[in-house]
């Protein structure tokens, strides 16, 4: 009986090893996100808060707001991100749901005097019209003025755009960069430079410029902060976007709509806008 009943285990064991390589290992829920790097850390966040309540497998990479709409068009990811808003040129299949908000801010260098800015002045300084310090105080030092910014299919750069420079094309002299974190490194490393950035981009290698409660006023102005941004004292806020290619279902529609629930909203108070 001994004999009888090992040979019956041995037997199970082999079956139980059979039976495992043939059987796939089981995988786990995969999503891939990329484009806009204004969004990217904060869906990185949530990216990794998800991972480690449901195990899914989810990437999130930059590049910009028009790789998010052109990657989502194709097919190449599940999820598009954008911080601009859906145009007339945008693929018309495709669906922007807005996640989260955040302010645009100026940036300047730490040790440049300058502290507060007009939309005016903005233009100006962008469409090259002001080209050094000293055209704006005499105070300041007789310097050029080194631009930085984004690049045309940026979304932050689109709604720079629109919002600062009344449709106007930013300068040629304009150091064009591919995202957030550049221009702030690019003005962090100049004392003459000036930038516009996400404000959830803003830490102390960079000055935020307080700008006017009113866009185009003189007066009134107001220091960028979150606090400003979420009462509305600071104008310059805008919505991000998750793209999907059609109303959004199966696993990215999930993850959606628990990033949109009040649980995901959440993660957005530390360097972001919640949607309401």
């Amino acid at each position: 009986m001994l004999r009888s009943a090992k040979l019956r285990i041995v037997a199970m064991v082999a079956t139980i090893a059979m039976v495992a390589a043939v059987t796939p290992a089981f995988a786990a829920t995969t999503l891939h996100i990329d484009g806009s790097t204004t969004l990217q850390p904060l869906a990185q966040t949530w990216a990794s808060v998800y991972k480690a309540k449901y195990g899914w497998a989810i990437t999130v990479a930059g590049g910009g707001s028009g790789k998010g709409v052109t990657d989502a068009e194709a097919g190449v990811v599940d999820i598009g991100m954008s911080s601009a808003v859906k145009t007339s040129s945008t693929p018309s299949d495709l669906v922007f749901t807005p996640v989260a908000r955040d302010a645009l801010i100026i940036v300047v260098n730490p040790k440049n005097a300058f502290y507060k800015i007009t939309q005016a002045q903005v233009k100006k300084i962008f469409s090259g019209q002001i080209t050094n310090w000293h055209q704006l105080s005499s105070s300041y030092p007789s310097h050029s003025i080194d631009l930085v910014g984004r690049t045309g299919s940026s979304g932050t750069y689109s709604y720079f755009k629109s919002a600062m420079m009344s449709g106007t094309k930013q300068s040629s002299r304009t150091r064009t960069l591919a995202s957030n974190g550049m221009v702030r490194s690019a003005v962090a490393g100049d004392r003459y430079a000036i930038g516009y950035l996400a404000m959830a981009y803003k830490n102390t290698s960079v000055k935020a410029l307080n700008m006017p409660h009113v866009p185009g006023a003189t007066a009134g102005f107001v220091v960028p902060t979150k606090n400003t941004a979420l009462n509305g004292s600071y104008p310059y806020v805008r919505d991000l976007f998750f793209i999907t290619k059609g109303a959004p279902a199966g696993n990215a529609k999930t993850f959606i709509n628990w990033c949109l629930s009040s649980t995901g909203q959440a993660y957005t108070h530390t360097d972001y806008l919640p949607l309401h």
